[in-house]
């Protein structure tokens, strides 16, 4: 999902991911500093979600702080986690040798206790590495910071499913395997 063409710029998209998932009331100038956007670009489109009706402006306190407002906070977090589950979709088909399943989890409306479970096949430690970060850096795009996935050999995988173990059932029970 592009979410740049959805929204119409990458800097209303950044802004909106940072409200989303980082912290809401924030000044237009603190998020100059947090993002990699000038002050114009920042302005001009928070004054384009507030005249869409998208965010508030509160300019009571000594300097302007936004919030998205209450009743789209969740459906547009539904939209960026869709967003990011399919960035990961299409991380996942570039290693699509390496690995061999993949289970969303809690992140994604999934009531498992992981965010993310991935099942590989005979990989070295640099190329877990590797996958890692890079599903790292998908999470961090999205100003998420703390995410909890599980790295697990296919061999791991069918021994405690053999076993009967809770985890690998719990994530057989919920059965969002992609």
């Amino acid at each position: 999902m592009n979410l740049e063409k959805l929204f119409g710029s990458k800097t209303k998209v950044d802004i909106l991911k940072y409200l989303l998932f980082r912290r809401q009331w924030i000044s237009m100038r603190a998020l100059e500093s947090e993002l990699t956007w000038t002050f114009p670009a920042i302005k001009k489109q928070v004054d384009s979600l507030k005249l869409a009706n998208v965010v508030d402006i509160n300019k009571e306190w000594a300097g302007w702080s936004i919030t998205v407002k209450p009743e789209l906070s969740d459906l547009l977090k539904n939209i960026f986690y869709h967003g990011l589950k399919w960035d990961l979709v299409q991380l996942f088909g570039t290693y699509e040798l390496m690995i061999e399943k993949y289970f969303f989890g809690k992140s994604f409306g999934i009531n498992l206790d992981m965010d993310l479970v991935v099942i590989y096949k005979n990989l070295e430690k640099p190329q877990i590495d590797k996958i890692k970060e890079s599903i790292s850096d998908i999470f961090r795009w999205y100003f998420i910071d703390t995410v909890n996935v599980v790295f697990m050999s296919l061999d791991e995988w069918n021994k405690r499913y053999r076993l009967a173990d809770r985890f690998v059932l719990d994530i057989m029970r919920t059965k969002q395997e992609n």
